[in-house]
């Protein structure tokens, strides 16, 4: 069993309860803990190694713990070393699983009805239980048949249903309450309609100069908070009086108290007259204060045009397939974009590397949506300065009920070239295909010519240093059969290998049609004897598992070793060549 530190989730028998599950079955999940007086259990040592028991384990003697009762107070330290059964384990973990959909779906229902945003729909549904339904249904199914866990098993598994349920039911209200899409793209359009000159965005931050310096950061752009409270309130059906008022209050709360701090920045000439003050910041003070006010009312009356000249709009028409990257549609810059969000997905969520999100990174992702013609146009459109953001796929066929498979995966292949389903038709038993037999051969030959490579003993440490820099690159057996470069991989820390971003090489693509990419992550696990390499995406995403018979080579780049520093992928034919 994977024993992942604080991987096993605190669970508490009223929130249980309150989830719908029934805990019975969970109380019979007992482990062995001790604990001295009234403080933390902890996991009795069982060995002489300070790495695995915890120092205030040391001495104690344990005893069976109902797991439910105790997990709360275990050490932190100890969490880790907490063993459960295969079928124990699979309950609890369905159990958090229900509980933390519970308390989502109870979040959402205690909101106040009123008009909703898609932006704060594509958050929900990013976190909503549906992501997750097939895999905990499959795990469960596993032991819906088992002696000791079936019942228990099957009892979690309606619970889960039932959770999901409600989700779905809160997702369709909140669609209910969103705005159209067709209200939704005519106000993103007039926005766009606006903005294409350049000169509102200018008077903006001309008018910025005068009261912010530049010296620690970018100036304010009072069109674009212009632009999301003009269109925030249209979006919701608000009319021209209430969107201008809201544009208004978003400058309002950044330029309301402002002091002027270079008349020379000011527009001439001026509006307001000079006298009646008694001193000239006062009157720069309310030249500006007229001159922001005066902005936002004639950036609304030139949104308001635009979106009346472009009411109407072409009817709804077939559907289309797009691609959307930078998934899910969560951030500030997507609110225009974000009414996506209600189309159906189809096919996976694909890797993208990472974004920024505050001070870090958080993973990117791309989708593809079947989306009517008028959103599929307008998403190109919005986009068109974003290199990539949105590409357009074909249109559904009328009265297909589903587009095709292979026009799926062929735009995913788009923003990700990898996909596990395009090795799962390989077949068990797939050998390793002409194209990378050439390319692991070049990498052999590549290898011998560096001096001192053959000397280096399997498994050690230098060759596992040589590895994450980019020194050495390690190629698999050509044979179906293990062989001693599967010994070899399974001989190194691989636990260690999870610190470092690697390069894996592999052959991507249907079958015979396929191509060499590089792809970067972390190898996180590796079993010989099954030929499966688990490999997680740059960018903090989940692991993946990739087959060695489509896997070149596994090295690392001594110049770029961090996640900040790679892209998600790169085409192998760009790469210098590698040892």
């Amino acid at each position: 069993m994977r024993r992942d530190r604080g991987g096993l989730a605190v669970l508490r028998e009223k929130d249980l309860v309150r989830a719908g599950v029934d805990v019975r079955g969970l109380r019979q999940i007992t482990v062995l803990l001790g604990r001295a007086g009234g403080g933390k259990w902890h996991v009795p040592a069982t060995g002489t190694g300070w790495r695995v028991h915890c120092r205030y384990a040391e001495d104690l003697t344990g005893s069976p713990q109902v797991l439910l009762d105790a997990r709360e107070q275990v050490c932190q330290h100890c969490v880790g070393l907490v063993s459960l059964e295969p079928g124990e384990e699979a309950l609890w973990w369905a159990a958090a699983e229900v509980v933390a959909a519970d308390a989502d779906v109870r979040r959402l229902e205690k909101q106040e009805p009123g008009p909703r945003s898609w932006s704060g729909y594509a958050q929900v549904l990013w976190e909503a239980a549906r992501h997750r339904d097939e895999r905990v249904r499959q795990r469960l199914a596993e032991w819906a048949g088992d002696r000791a866990f079936g019942a228990a098993a099957q009892q979690m598994t309606q619970a889960w249903a039932a959770v999901v349920e409600r989700s779905e039911a809160m997702l369709a209200a909140w669609r209910a309450a969103a705005p159209a899409a067709r209200q939704a793209t005519s106000v993103s359009a007039a926005c766009d309609a606006v903005a294409a000159d350049g000169r509102v965005r200018e008077q903006g931050l001309q008018l910025a100069a005068a009261v912010e310096s530049t010296r620690f950061g970018d100036p304010f752009d009072a069109w674009a908070a212009v632009r999301r409270g003009w269109s925030a309130a249209r979006d919701q059906g608000r009319g021209p009086a209430e969107a201008r008022d809201a544009a208004l209050r978003a400058l309002q709360a950044r330029w309301g108290q402002a002091r002027v701090r270079d008349v020379t920045a000011l527009p001439e000439p001026a509006i307001v007259a000079a006298a009646g003050f008694t001193s000239p910041a006062r009157w720069a003070d309310s030249e500006f204060a007229h001159r922001w006010r005066g902005f936002v009312v004639e950036c609304c009356n030139q949104l308001e045009t635009a979106l009346t000249d472009g009411a109407g709009g072409e009817p709804a028409g077939a559907q289309r397939l797009v691609l959307v990257t930078g998934w899910p549609l969560t951030h500030e810059g997507d609110a225009e974009l974000a009414y996506l969000a209600q189309y159906e997905q189809h096919g996976p969520v694909v890797p993208l590397g990472g974004r920024r999100h505050g001070y870090g990174q958080e993973p990117n992702h791309a989708v593809v949506l079947a989306v009517p013609q008028f959103a599929a146009r307008h998403a190109d459109e919005h986009t068109r300065d974003q290199d990539g953001r949105i590409v357009t796929g074909p249109a559904i066929a009328p009265g297909a009920s589903e587009p095709g498979e292979q026009d799926v995966l062929a735009l995913l292949r788009h923003a990700y070239p990898y996909l596990p389903a395009d090795a799962a038709r390989d077949g068990a038993g797939a050998e390793v295909s002409p194209l990378v037999a050439k390319a692991r051969a070049e990498r052999r030959g590549a290898r011998r010519a560096v001096r001192g490579w053959s000397q280096m003993q399997p498994g050690s440490t230098e060759v596992y240093n040589a590895l994450v820099v980019g020194r050495y690159s390690w190629v698999p057996d050509d044979e179906p059969a293990r062989g001693a470069a599967a010994a070899e991989l399974a001989e190194l820390p691989i636990h260690w290998m999870k610190d470092w971003t690697l390069c894996l090489d592999v052959e991507c693509g249907p079958r015979p049609d396929t191509s060499l990419h590089r792809l970067y992550g972390a190898v996180m696990s590796f079993v010989a004897d099954s030929g499966l390499l688990g490999f997680a995406p740059t960018g903090g995403h989940p692991e993946m598992t990739v087959p060695v018979h489509r896997i070149v080579a596994l090295t690392g780049d001594e110049d770029r070793r961090r996640v900040w520093e790679v892209p998600a992928h790169e085409p192998y034919e760009d790469l210098s060549p590698q040892v």
